[in-house]
C-alpha cells in the first residue's frame, strides 16, 4: 500500500511500514544564513537554545553539529551566489527515512505555530543523505577521535572543524561503484593520513528537500578535523592533494563541487 502525504508544498510518496525494517543511519544537512547579520548573536542563540533542542526531540534524530563557514582561497565557492554562512548536520537513525522526514516537517510547522521560529532564519539548502559505510578513523590516530560536545575546543585546546568534500559523479553506476571502491580503499586512508584528520564518514544524496528546484552533488564526505586554524586545515589538505595528483592517486571521477570548511560551533547529542 502506498500513502500520499502533502506537507506545505511538498508531496511525499511513502511506502507502508514494514515490520522487518531495521534502523539505518542517515544525515540531514541544512545550510543557512541570518537575514540580518547585525543580529547574528541572536540568530545563533535561537539556533542553539531553541531549534536544536526541538529538532533532537523528533524521533530518530540523535546528534546535531553546527559550523561557521570559513572562506579560504584553497576552497573557493563553487557558486558565488551561494551565500550560506552556517551549517547544521543532524545524525539520524530511522527504519523509514520518508516518515522521519514527515515527522521533521511537522515539527517545524509546530514550532512556527507556537512561536518558536524566527524571522532571522533563511534556509539555503536542505538535503538528506544515506550513510554509505561506518565512519573511518586513522589506523594510528595522532589525536583522540572521540567526538566533542558543545563548543569548539578539541584535544589540547585545538579547534574542531568540519570539512565537507562534495563530489559530482557519475556518468553511470559502474563509474559510481569505481569511485566508491577508490574512496574506501585509497582516498579515505590517504586523507586520514593528514595530521589532524580524525574521522571520515561518506554519504550519498537521497533527497533535496527544497521548494525551489536545485541540484546537489551526489556524494558527500564529512571529515572531522582537529587543528590550530582553518588555514592549517586547508594548507595541509592542499599539500596532500597535490602529492596525490603527482602520484596519480586521484581518479578522473573525483570532481569536487562545493567542498567547504566550517569551524565547529556546537555539538549536541539527544538525551
Amino acid at each position: 500500500m502506498i500513502q500520499l502525504i502533502l506537507v506545505g508544498c511538498l508531496l511525499l510518496i511513502l511506502p507502508a511500514a514494514d515490520a522487518q525494517e531495521v534502523e539505518r543511519p542517515w544525515l540531514m544537512m541544512v545550510s543557512t544564513k541570518s537575514t540580518d547579520t547585525r543580529r547574528d548573536a541572536q540568530f545563533n542563540e535561537w539556533y542553539n537554545q531553541i531549534d536544536i533542542p526541538d529538532v533532537l526531540q523528533v524521533p530518530g534524530y540523535k546528534r546535531a553539529r553546527r559550523g561557521l563557514r570559513i572562506d579560504l582561497p584553497q576552497l573557493p565557492r563553487a557558486d558565488p551566489s551561494d551565500d550560506n554562512t552556517y551549517l547544521a548536520l543532524y545524525d539520524i537513525l530511522s527504519p523509514n527515512i520518508d516518515r522521519t522526514m514527515i515527522d521533521m516537517l511537522m515539527a517545524s510547522r509546530k514550532m512556527e505555530a507556537v512561536g518558536r521560529s524566527t524571522d532571522l532564519l533563511k534556509v539555503t539548502e536542505r538535503l538528506y543523505f544515506r550513510q554509505l559505510a561506518p565512519a573511518s578513523e586513522p589506523a594510528t590516530p595522532g589525536v583522540s577521535g572521540t567526538p566533542g560536545h558543545a563548543g569548539t575546543a578539541g584535544p589540547q585546546g585545538k579547534k574542531r572543524f568540519l570539512l565537507l568534500e562534495r563530489v559530482d559523479c557519475c556518468r553511470d553506476e559502474a563509474t559510481a561503484a569505481q569511485l566508491n571502491d577508490w574512496y574506501a580503499m585509497r582516498h579515505i586512508p590517504d586523507m586520514l593520513g593528514i595530521a589532524g584528520f580524525v574521522r571520515a564518514t561518506r554519504y550519498e544524496l537521497y533527497r533535496v528537500l527544497m521548494i525551489e528546484p536545485r541540484s546537489a552533488p551526489r556524494f558527500l564526505t564529512v571529515y572531522e578535523v582537529s587543528a590550530d586554524s582553518a588555514e592549517q586545515v586547508a594548507d595541509r589538505r592542499e599539500v596532500a592533494l597535490r602529492i596525490l595528483r603527482q602520484d596519480r592517486r586521484l581518479i578522473d571521477s573525483f570532481v569536487e563541487r562545493g567542498t567547504a570548511l566550517y569551524l565547529g560551533i556546537n555539538d549536541v547529542y539527544a538525551h
